[in-house]
Parts: structure tokens; C-alpha cells; sequence
């Protein structure tokens, strides 16, 4: 067994990834990935695991190119007898999320390449997914959270372990790793995006470290203890936040006014943090501008009955003592509504009754009465519940339909259209929850999931009202 071979088997052992374990691996034909796949697959007999490989087309590079990433890869998977899954972004997507919603080119890819591992991995009843960082990723990802202005929780860079995420490489340099390739005969492929400077990362490698290492003797090393210091940091954090008193309350999470005040500075914003994350419901969350939370953080008192921070699709206000941090509700008038939801948790209808409730499932499930599964994958986020709109239409097995003719068929009154829940996301309606008016519910075709679909699903069902549940 070689030193790599040696160091990914300690590694699935610390993640907690026992034998007979199914993982999935994220494969680009780069050679980090290329590597871990070549590992993992001398370990299977000895550690009796079974192998998945996906590959992710964003929908960014030139079709030349990643054709050329997909039959490499196609080729090693078939050559060590390993599955492979051929996984697409609609072209064009990556680039208008980050236009539209104000992000980077690499955040938006790692979202939704995240998205479809998490769908590949339920389709391959894998536990795990496992991923080709190594050291270098974790000394640049240090070095751009550092130049970012970043807290503690982003300093500590990349974890080994994350939900399904293990990264069995990250004690490995990647000079260890071209020479563990070239040992066993193994080729990869370069992507020719990784010398493109416009983007932060590359960068960070090709001008920052080779200076920190040209210049400063030992930086790396300080970086990375630096960086396992910060994780203390943030777990110390983490722990102390146990013992904060926040509970459940409406679209969030309410706290004693004075419980909040008394903590300080720093578990006040790890904490607003920790439960944006949960509000937000991605799987790698956005953050929030320091600039932003900073009016909660050192304040002594706060006004009764007042706003304090209001944006992000969160605010944070003062009710009867209490401190709430919530979704924010955009009104658009008396009875109109948005509330930006994520794809776990219950949500409240203003004015109605209704509460709208999303839990995850992955893998098969059986169908049970009152509940709606949406597939997962056909979600465009962000993920609105929201009262109805002119013109909007629903897209059904049989062609498009207005919302206004499917109330008029179902017999509900104008008074009442505003009260059924209208789930939307980027491509449109998504669901009419009808069950909130103890009438039926209409799916957009293409998120529609049966019992028989073995995907990753949302599950919908709505509570009070006139209905029993959707």
C-alpha cells in the first residue's frame, strides 16, 4: 500500500466510513480527483467498499473540452470497473445565477455540482461522497476567506467531514500527489480554467503562495495552524451556542431579549450565523456581510417593538422582550406575500391559518396521503411561497394553464384566491397548494415525484386553514 493509499484509509477511518460502506466520487479527471479515484480503488477489497463515480458538467467550459474530461473519465471508471454518472448544468445557468443573484462564477458551480452529487449519491444508495481536495486547496481556501475579511468558521477552511462530504486527501500536498500518479503510471487531464486569473482562487495560487513560499519560510505551516486554531475557535463557539435559549417561533427563532445582550460579540454573530444557515436551508450556505450583522453585535440594549437588521431575506426584530431572527416577509399590499423558504421547514401563510411544511428525502420513498414530493432536482432556488400573480401559469401534463382558470374550475371565490400558497422558483410556478382551501393541489409537471421515484425529493404538505393537508 502506498503513502497515499495509507493516508485516504486513516482518512475514511477518522470520517467515521466503516467497511462495507457505498461512496460516490466526485471526478473531474484532474489530477487530485483522478488520484483519489485510483486509491479508492485499491483499497476496495481491503476495506470492502463499494465505489460510484460521478462528473459534473457545468455547463461552462467548451464542449470540446469537457467531452474530452467525460471519455477520460469514462474510460478509467470502465477500465477499474467502477459506475459511472454522467451529471449536467443546463448550459448558460452557472453564469445567469451569478449575474442575477450577485455571486461568484465558483460559488454558483459548487452549489449546484453539490446538488447533483447529493441526487447522484441517492440514486447509487451511497453514504458518502467523497471529493479530491487536498493541502493546497486548504492553504488557498485560508488565504482567500483571510483576504475576504472572513470570521473564524471561514478561516478554518476546508473540514474533512461535512453532512455526506468526506475529503480523504486533505493531508495530502498536491506535489505528493502528481508523484503518486506518476508512480503507478496514471495520467489525467489539466483544465485549462485554472489559469484563468480573473477568478479569486487561481489567483491566490498562481501569485500569493508561490510569494509566500519564495519569500517566507515555514508561511504554509503557519497558515494551516492557523487555520486548525480557528476551527477550535469556531467548535468553542459552536459549544457555547448550545446553551443559548433560542426556540422555534413563527418563519425562525425567537431568544429572551436579555439572553441575546449578555452573550458576547463574537457568539452573538456566530449564532446569527449558525441559524442564517438554517433559515437559508442551502447546502453551501451564503454569508452574510460582516457589515450587516454588526448593528446587533455590541449593542447594550435594543428598542421595544423595532427592526434592527432588515435584508438578506432575514430580519431581525424586538417583540414583547423577545428577539426574533425570521424570513423576512416582503409585502406588496393588504393581502400579497413572499417569503423566500428553504427546502426544510415550516412556514406560515400571513393572514390565513395555513402553514406550509418542506422536508428532504432522499432515496425511495413510499407515497402517503396528504403529502406532495417535488423532485429536487428540478428546483431553480431560490424557492418562494408567495400569494398569486397576474398571469401566472402553471406548466401541467397537458400544456400550460393560468392559475385564474384552475381557481375558477375549482370553484374558489375572488376573496379566497389570495389564500392559496403559490410555490415558484426561477423557471415559474413550481406547486398551488389547493389543499389550503380543502381543495386539490397542482404540481408543474416536471417536479412531479411518485412513490416509484428512487431521487432526492422535497415533501410538501400544508396544515390549518380549510384543508386537512396537501
Amino acid at each position: 500500500m502506498t503513502t497515499i493509499e495509507t493516508r485516504v484509509s486513516s482518512a475514511l477511518a477518522a470520517s467515521g466510513v466503516e467497511k462495507g460502506s457505498s461512496l460516490l466520487i466526485g471526478v473531474s479527471g484532474g489530477p487530485d480527483s483522478t488520484a483519489l479515484l485510483r486509491a479508492l480503488s485499491c483499497l476496495r477489497p481491503v476495506l470492502d467498499i463499494r465505489l460510484h463515480a460521478c462528473i459534473i458538467d457545468h455547463g461552462i467550459r467548451s464542449r470540446v473540452e469537457i467531452s474530452g474530461d467525460i471519455q477520460f473519465v469514462r474510460d478509467l471508471c470502465e477500465s477499474l470497473g467502477i459506475p459511472l454518472t454522467v451529471a449536467e448544468v443546463p448550459a448558460g445557468r452557472c453564469r445567469d445565477r451569478a449575474r442575477d443573484e450577485s455571486l461568484s462564477l465558483e460559488e454558483v458551480a459548487r452549489e449546484e455540482r453539490h446538488a447533483l452529487l447529493k441526487d447522484a449519491a441517492g440514486r447509487s444508495s451511497a453514504s458518502w461522497i467523497a471529493l479530491g481536495h487536498t493541502q493546497d486547496d486548504l492553504l488557498e481556501t485560508v488565504l482567500m476567506r483571510f483576504v475576504q475579511g472572513s470570521d473564524v468558521q471561514g478561516l478554518a477552511g476546508i473540514r474533512e467531514t461535512r453532512g455526506p462530504f468526506i475529503r480523504p486527501l486533505l493531508g495530502c500536498t498536491r506535489p505528493e500527489i502528481i508523484d503518486y500518479l506518476r508512480s503507478i503510471g496514471q495520467g489525467w487531464r489539466e483544465d485549462v480554467s485554472n489559469e484563468d486569473l480573473s477568478i479569486l482562487r487561481n489567483r491566490i495560487r498562481h501569485s500569493l503562495v508561490p510569494v509566500l513560499d519564495r519569500e517566507f519560510a515555514g508561511a504554509r505551516s503557519g497558515i494551516l495552524r492557523l487555520a486548525r486554531k480557528a476551527g477550535l475557535v469556531a467548535e468553542l463557539l459552536k459549544e457555547l451556542g448550545r446553551g443559548m435559549r433560542w426556540t422555534p417561533s413563527g418563519s425562525g427563532f425567537s431568544i429572551p431579549q436579555q439572553a441575546f445582550l449578555a452573550a458576547p460579540a463574537a457568539l452573538r454573530a456566530a449564532e446569527l450565523m449558525r441559524l442564517y444557515d438554517r433559515l437559508r436551508g442551502r447546502s453551501s450556505p451564503r454569508r452574510l456581510p460582516w457589515r450587516f450583522i454588526a448593528p446587533a453585535l455590541e449593542a447594550m440594549v435594543f428598542p421595544a417593538s423595532t427592526g434592527i437588521l432588515l435584508g438578506h431575506g432575514v430580519q431581525l426584530v424586538t417583540r414583547g422582550g423577545r428577539l426574533h431572527w425570521e424570513r423576512c416577509i416582503v409585502r406588496h399590499g393588504k393581502k400579497s406575500y413572499l417569503i423566500e423558504v428553504s427546502e426544510t421547514g415550516s412556514f406560515s401563510v400571513p393572514a390565513t391559518g395555513v402553514r406550509v411544511k418542506l422536508a428532504r428525502c432522499s432515496g425511495k420513498r413510499s407515497s402517503v396521503a396528504g403529502e406532495t414530493a417535488l423532485l429536487a432536482r428540478d428546483i431553480e432556488p431560490p424557492l418562494v411561497l408567495r400569494s398569486r400573480r397576474r398571469g401566472d401559469e402553471i406548466l401541467l401534463e397537458h400544456g400550460a394553464a393560468s392559475l385564474k382558470e384552475l381557481f375558477a374550475g375549482w370553484k374558489v371565490s375572488e376573496g379566497q384566491r389570495n389564500g392559496v400558497p403559490i410555490l415558484a422558483d426561477r423557471k415559474g410556478v413550481v406547486a398551488v397548494l389547493g389543499a389550503a382551501l380543502g381543495g386539490p393541489s397542482r404540481i408543474r409537471q416536471s417536479a412531479l415525484a411518485t412513490g416509484d421515484d428512487n431521487v432526492d425529493c422535497i415533501v410538501v404538505r400544508t396544515e390549518g386553514g380549510h384543508g386537512r393537508g396537501s
